[in-house]
């Protein structure tokens, strides 16, 4: 009897989380039998951002210290998987990436619990946009996206944790989920990772000593990381292909002819003739040879060709040959002249990032076969919850980008946008209010700084450096924004409620039977 009044009480009281993990489980099993979505591996061999599966296998730790062309995470843990028998690797990833989506879930629904969403609003709101195709598909793809936006929620519950308690360990806990993002993704710079620590040492109030102990180790590891990288490769953050991405969003956005015409003059260099991540041949003759270093992942140019699964042959380029480095280079010193002396290139090239930036995150040309399975879920989702207008197929493949990414605001998810201007605006306004001590309540003011921050962030760095899959980087901040409306509507609602209660009973009586 005992057991059963605790199993009713556990129940009665974790019902919203349970509910959340049960519909999670099902809708998985039900999408992998009904919907026949395959999880896709082929990253394994075609993936730009990893290195040769074979130098990850047999000589993990040499390759990742030489890795130059990305954070070093992810090619450490597909690394660590890939020691796992061949035919484990599959169903090993499949179910890392499963486990992922369900932690994202769970990750979101205690964030809108925590700020104070009631549970059945928690339980909706985190199923509605965990059910989403623009969700779940990337749950299919080896890929690093999704544990990005993993991390950043959880690093967001961590910070939440740490404004609740004030106990330095779980200040330590949010710092080492911020280094892991900035490790895994290199849209996340180095200078966005030193903003937390600053900022919690800032606060009054805390104890600094305890707090830079706790927080030291992850802080070590990013700064001499980032040091490593600078003296050994010259790269002023976690990626040398910088350059690659800026070219895309200026150079090219010049027409051929503009750019021919510039590269007869010598204002800008041949390379900016080549289509950005051509094979490493399409550059011979147009970069100085770099010399051997000895270490495979280095001088390699292409990586191994793979029968399972099969490998793209266009794909075997190995973005960490020292070739991109100096093409990358050269890349980037064109397309800051552009900058320069060519700027409405540069807004011609931001204007479309940020169109592009609000298609729904599952246009993504590696999703083409999983998306068609669930076609009637994902056009759904597209018009009734994203407000998308046009009722047409996504773009099954990156174009060139002298093609200038061009779809139009059809496919624009204006309810989305609307999400991020009043998330933006709102939270501004808030935090405004904090910094003129016109607002001194307490509730959950650091995690809403750290939801608006990393959400402008993501916003403004993924649409000024590159154009192409500005769609799949709002991915990150999805869920950020859908915590930080909700953090935003419960406090406006508290403020209000306060406000009528301080008010002479009279006036308290009017404004009630207003509300009702």
């Amino acid at each position: 009897m005992r057991a059963l009044q605790w199993l009713a009480t556990f129940v009665g009281r974790r019902w919203g989380g349970l509910t959340v993990i049960t519909a999670f489980a099902l809708s998985r099993v039900a999408l992998a039998h009904l919907a026949d979505l395959r999880f896709d591996n082929i990253p394994l061999n075609v993936s730009l951002q990893l290195l040769d599966r074979g130098h990850l296998r047999e000589d993990l730790v040499g390759s990742v210290i030489h890795l130059h062309s990305q954070p070093p995470l992810f090619n450490l843990l597909i690394g660590l998987g890939l020691r796992a028998p061949l035919h484990l690797e599959t169903p090993l990833f499949h179910a890392l990436y499963l486990a992922v989506g369900l932690g994202t879930t769970v990750c979101l629904y205690a964030l809108l619990r925590r700020v104070g969403v009631p549970t059945v609003v928690a339980v909706v709101v985190t199923l509605v946009f965990t059910s989403s195709p623009s969700f779940f598909l990337y749950e299919t793809w080896l890929h690093y996206d999704q544990l990005v936006m993993f991390l950043l929620c959880l690093s967001a519950l961590a910070l939440l944790r740490y404004e609740e308690s004030g106990r330095a360990r779980h200040a330590a806990v949010f710092l080492t989920l911020v280094a892991a993002v900035v490790l895994t993704r290199s849209l996340f710079h180095l200078v966005w990772f030193m903003a937390w620590p600053v900022v919690l040492l800032a606060r009054r109030g805390v104890d600094r000593r305890r707090l830079l102990s706790a927080m030291a180790l992850p802080v070590v590891v990013v700064v001499g990381l980032q040091v490593h990288r600078l003296v050994t490769f010259g790269t002023p953050s976690l990626s040398s292909l910088v350059g690659i991405s800026l070219a895309k969003i200026t150079t090219f956005q010049l027409s051929e002819s503009e750019r021919r015409d510039l590269v007869g003059r010598g204002e800008i260099s041949p390379v900016s003739l080549v289509e950005p991540l051509s094979p490493p041949a399409s550059y011979e003759g147009l970069v100085p040879t770099p010399r051997p270093t000895g270490v495979p992942a280095l001088d390699e140019d292409l990586k191994g060709f793979y029968r399972s699964p099969l490998t793209d042959d266009f794909f075997r380029m190995n973005l960490n040959s020292m070739v991109f480095l100096e093409v990358s280079n050269q890349y980037r010193n064109d397309a800051l002249h552009v900058i320069r002396t060519r700027p409405g290139a540069y807004v011609k090239g931001v204007a479309r990032a940020v169109e592009i930036f609000f298609r729904p995150t599952s246009d993504v040309f590696a999703f083409a076969q999983n998306r068609d399975r669930v076609g009637s879920l994902d056009r759904f989702y597209n018009r009734a919850v994203f407000g998308v207008a046009a009722p047409g197929k996504a773009a099954e493949g990156i174009p060139p980008a002298h093609l200038g990414y061009i779809e139009g605001p059809a496919r624009t998810a204006w309810f989305v946008v609307a999400a991020y201007v009043a998330a933006l605006v709102g939270g501004a306004f808030t935090l405004l209010r904090r910094a003129r001590r016109r607002d001194e309540g307490g509730g959950s003011l650091l995690t809403i700084g750290f939801l608006w921050l990393t959400t402008l962030y993501v916003f403004v760095f993924s649409n000024t450096l590159e154009v192409g899959e500005n769609n799949r980087f709002r991915l990150y901040s999805d869920p950020l924004v859908i915590a930080l409306l909700a953090a935003l509507v419960v406090r406006w609602h508290r403020g209000r409620a306060e406000r009528i209660d301080a008010r002479p009973l009279d006036r308290r009586r009017q404004s009630q039977k207003w509300v009702r």
